[in-house]
């Protein structure tokens, strides 16, 4: 097959600090390639190649951390759209058996000038947006890949041609046996949805120590600020920034639990199957596709957000930070040969749910699907 990939342009495919969508793009691109596919990636000129994939630049560098992108949002929207124009100039004079759009509905508004090419588009942020939901409802029709099952639940009137959950390179995110690991790791944005204060609130009834690696978007300046004092005055928290993608695995290994209380609805959370790939169970609150990716009980614990919003029947019986409480001081008390067997169990279910051949194997599957409707 012929395939186009379209990436979008905040960060390089792959990327050197935080990226989600472009780990997943990358590894498409690789692993496709590697497959014999014919693949093209519209990604940023930036990008370092590393396959045998081909790279169409659309434009000439990765936006996020730069200005005048990085401080105003507006410059950024812009710059996201001639990406777009770009790439529609090289689009359209190929011809692809599949477009895959991986920059949602921006790139998706444009999907009509390339029937009867096939377009999919995969679905990698929540569906509750009002404004982005237009743009999906107009083009209903069009094949979608949600990255969970509960993603679909604020939009549930489009062609959802399959759920296909992102995939982690295990041999990069190396199993880690015990190993002393006494701190929590919060490794996210600093962000509300990601759950940071909630974490803080946690670690400052519980005494436990937590390491924060987080990116701090210029949208999340002020959050951040309203927080700081509390993070730079606590001795049991270290606050890191962002880190590196060499760090990331060592993060990862030397923590005794991922702990990000998410509080929305997470389409996916790659950062919950990188720790469990890596042997580190996770904590967090049920919420989005929580409970499609963590086995209560075996691969980290599960708490229910409040009273009044009940998930599931977990281990953990309290709810809120109480629950979240109960949960890290669980970790704590686990005797040693129990938590070793919650870590080895983690890698496990990793590699057999959550690989990224087989993520590019199901992709590969959809795309025949589509080509054999067509």
């Amino acid at each position: 097959m012929k395939i186009a990939l379209v990436s979008p342009i905040e960060e390089t495919v792959p990327p050197v600090l935080y990226g989600g969508i472009e780990w997943v793009v990358y590894y498409l691109a690789k692993i496709l390639a590697e497959k014999k596919h014919e693949v093209y990636l519209l990604t940023t000129k930036n990008s370092p190649k590393n396959g045998n994939y081909k790279i169409i630049s659309i434009y000439n560098q990765s936006i996020r951390r730069i200005e005048p992108y990085k401080s105003n949002l507006k410059i950024r929207e812009t710059a996201k759209f001639i990406a777009i124009s770009n790439a529609l100039k090289f689009l359209i004079k190929e011809k692809f058996d599949i477009i895959h759009n991986h920059a949602s509905w921006r790139f998706l508004i444009f999907e009509k000038l390339f029937l009867p090419k096939k377009f999919i588009t995969t679905l990698h942020g929540p569906m509750n947006i009002d404004y982005q939901n237009i743009v999906f409802l107009d083009n209903k029709d069009s094949y979608y890949v949600s990255i969970s099952n509960n993603q679909r639940k604020d939009l549930s009137n489009i062609n959802y041609i399959k759920t296909i959950y992102n995939g982690v390179d295990v041999n990069f995110f190396k199993f880690k046996e015990y190993d002393k690991q006494n701190h929590l790791l919060f490794f996210a944005r600093f962000s509300p949805e990601k759950g940071i204060k909630e974490a803080i609130e946690t670690i400052e009834m519980t005494k436990r120590k937590l390491v924060i690696a987080a990116k701090i978007d210029k949208a999340d300046q002020i959050f951040f600020a309203s927080l700081k004092e509390r993070v730079e005055n606590n001795s049991n928290i270290e606050f890191h920034g962002e880190i590196g993608l060499d760090q990331k695995v060592s993060y990862y290994q030397n923590a005794r639990a991922l702990f990000v209380p998410i509080m929305w609805e997470e389409p996916f959370g790659l950062m919950f199957t990188e720790a469990m790939a890596t042997g580190t169970p996770v904590i967090t609150f049920a919420r989005g596709s929580v409970p499609e990716v963590i086995k209560d009980g075996e691969t980290g614990f599960i708490v229910n957000p409040s009273d009044d919003d009940i998930r599931g029947d977990w281990f953990i019986k309290k709810t809120g930070i109480e629950g979240l409480c109960e949960a890290v001081e669980r970790i704590y008390s686990m005797p040693e040969e129990q938590y070793r067997k919650m870590r080895k169990a983690c890698r496990e279910h990793v590699e057999k749910n959550f690989t990224v051949e087989r993520m590019v194997d199901e992709y590969e599957k959809v795309y025949y699907e589509i080509l054999n409707k067509h």
